[in-house]
């Protein structure tokens, strides 16, 4: 899921979803719940080395749910895509575009992301409705420089 979604598809570092300018302003977080061999937590997926780097141990299936407006799915998935924007990667060569092309570098990727879980006979549930600055505090960014912009849990069907 994370090749499909970020991972890197060439020696020049393009990536399996597309981005404006292969600038690429999207960092995957992940909120694992319910992962085999994977200790619950919040995680950065770092792509140039292919690695998920451990934030903050610990189940946030009812805080993130929480954070959600409440919403179940995420409550009960084994695990929750969160994506950011590092809008100054786009803004430099774009600038005022730059807000549209991370929206649609997020949907790219939530896109390959889907494709991904439903091979693997998995569910997925894309999230625009949450609390954008409680979950950049759980993630540990400062809302201005990056912030959250979208999530997608995924589960058994």
């Amino acid at each position: 899921m994370l090749w499909a979604s970020q991972g890197i598809t060439s020696p020049q570092g393009y990536r399996a979803a597309p981005s404006a300018g292969a600038l690429y302003p999207v960092e995957t977080y992940l909120s694992v719940h319910r992962v085999q061999d994977v200790p619950a937590g919040i995680y950065h997926f770092n792509v140039r080395d292919f690695c998920l780097e451990r934030l903050v141990k610990g189940d946030f299936a009812p805080v993130l749910g929480a954070m959600a407006l409440g919403q179940s799915v995420i409550k009960r998935a084994a695990v929750v895509f969160i994506w950011t924007a590092v809008i100054l990667r786009l803004m430099a060569k774009y600038r005022n575009r730059a807000i549209r092309y991370i929206f649609l570098d997020a949907g790219h990727i939530c896109q390959n992301l889907l494709l991904a879980v439903t091979a693997l006979n998995l569910g997925a549930c894309p999230v625009g409705a949450f609390f954008d600055e409680e979950i950049d505090r759980l993630l540990g960014i400062d809302s201005e420089t990056e912030m959250t912009i979208y999530l997608t849990a995924i589960g058994k069907l």
